[in-house]
């Protein structure tokens, strides 16, 4: 069976950008380019209404940058982002929002085939790991976690958060601790967003387990958990995440 071709957005600000985006993306037979847009209010509109597999996001626009924009789409999981800017200095915060690649301009045909492969990797990895029977508007509901030879199941509903560790995630639920194969990404598109929210790059929180928001020094929050676990709240995140506990 033929694996659908990767639907992909290009946004940039600069139409010559676009075009050459386009064109490169139109060489590959397993990429189709449905849409472009020049502005992030565009490229938000266009994300919520095509769920695209593949993001090409420059950083620098008018009225609403590449981070905003992923900002505004979180709950949404574009499932390998690219950046795509003139600038170098933002590849730290690039990758903290787990970009697939980051291409600085110009940058040439060699380059940009790296850059797509790497998507290709990541996105089969997600589609591998994704469950056979999800639907959109459904979620999972436990998680099959093996240690010492044995299975154990773990309902989503006992989740504290989630952590990760490396090539793994660690699942705090009910007071143990358990190891499951999978990145944090893959797993943070499986779980239902109105339950689930990221709060730092390597940590995932049930919701309805948060206790207390406590204000830090320079405008930093940190999370209290009802069992007593303590977690950092980026600032990337923490909007999502009062709006989910109904504070905006």
């Amino acid at each position: 069976m033929t694996e659908p071709r990767l639907r992909a957005l290009v946004v940039d600000d600069e139409p010559l950008a676009r075009q050459t985006l386009r064109s490169l993306l139109e060489r590959e037979e397993d990429v189709e380019v449905v849409g472009e847009c020049g502005d992030g209010p565009a490229a938000v509109e266009a994300l919520r209404a095509g769920r695209p597999d593949l993001l090409f996001l420059d950083i620098q626009m008018p009225e609403l940058d590449g981070f905003g924009v992923l900002r505004e789409v979180r709950n949404l999981q574009v499932p390998a982002v690219v950046f795509v800017t003139a600038f170098g200095q933002h590849a730290v915060q690039a990758f903290d929002e787990e970009a697939t690649d980051y291409l600085v301009k110009p940058f040439d045909d060699d380059r940009f085939g790296r850059a797509l492969d790497r998507v290709r990797s990541r996105i089969e990895d997600a589609r591998r790991h994704a469950s056979p029977e999800q639907q959109p508007g459904r979620w999972l509901e436990r998680f099959a976690v093996e240690c010492m030879g044995r299975i154990s199941i773990v309902p989503v509903d006992t989740v504290q958060w989630i952590e990760a560790q490396d090539y793994y995630v660690q699942i705090h639920a009910d007071g143990k601790e358990h190891l499951l194969r999978e990145s944090l990404r893959n797993l943070e598109s499986r779980l239902d967003p109105r339950r689930f929210a990221r709060v730092h790059r390597s940590a995932i929180v049930n919701v309805g387990c948060v206790k207390q928001l406590r204000r830090r020094t320079h405008g930093e929050y940190a999370l209290l958990l009802e069992d007593g676990t303590e977690l950092k709240l980026s600032r990337t995140h923490r909007d999502q995440l009062q709006l989910l506990l109904g504070m905006r």
